[in-house]
Order: structure tokens, then C-alpha cells, then sequence
């Protein structure tokens, strides 16, 4: 697979189209100031093991704008499992 080299900035300009690129198979390797920065590739599922059982979940609310801090989120995910028997 043939990675290609972006700036940061051009993956902040142009987001979407990246975006597009990865679904459908592209790498993008994440330069800033001449560095690398990170990779971006499609996400294989497979290895996950669930394919196609993906929940979306958005951690922002009015409350966190940023998301949810994690001791907070902790204390969430244990009081559903106390509600919920697990």
C-alpha cells in the first residue's frame, strides 16, 4: 500500500477528502514542521472482531464541550453496570 505524505495543516484544510481516501483504502503518513507526526490508515475491523456491531458514542455534552473526563466516565460506565446486573 502506498502511503502519502501530507502537512498537519493540509489534513485540518482538507479532512473530509482524507477521510474519503482512508474508506477507501489510502495511508497518509502526518508531517509537521518536516517531522512525522502519525499515520492515518483504514481501520481493520476484522481484527476487532466485530464487524458491523459498531455503536457510535459522542462524549461531549454542554457540561464537557471537550469530552467527558475519564474518572467521570468510569463512574457512568459502573453505575450502568449496577443498574443493569453486570
Amino acid at each position: 500500500m502506498n502511503t502519502t505524505i501530507i502537512k498537519s495543516r493540509d489534513l485540518r484544510d482538507d479532512m473530509q477528502k482524507v477521510a474519503d481516501a482512508v474508506a477507501k483504502g489510502r495511508s497518509f503518513l502526518v508531517m509537521k514542521q518536516s517531522k512525522p507526526l502519525f499515520k492515518i490508515v483504514r481501520a481493520d475491523v476484522d481484527e476487532w472482531g466485530d464487524e458491523g456491531h459498531w455503536t457510535n458514542f459522542d462524549f461531549r455534552s454542554k457540561k464537557y464541550p471537550r469530552g467527558i473526563p475519564a474518572d467521570e466516565f468510569l463512574r457512568r460506565m459502573k453505575e450502568f453496570e449496577r443498574q443493569n446486573g453486570r
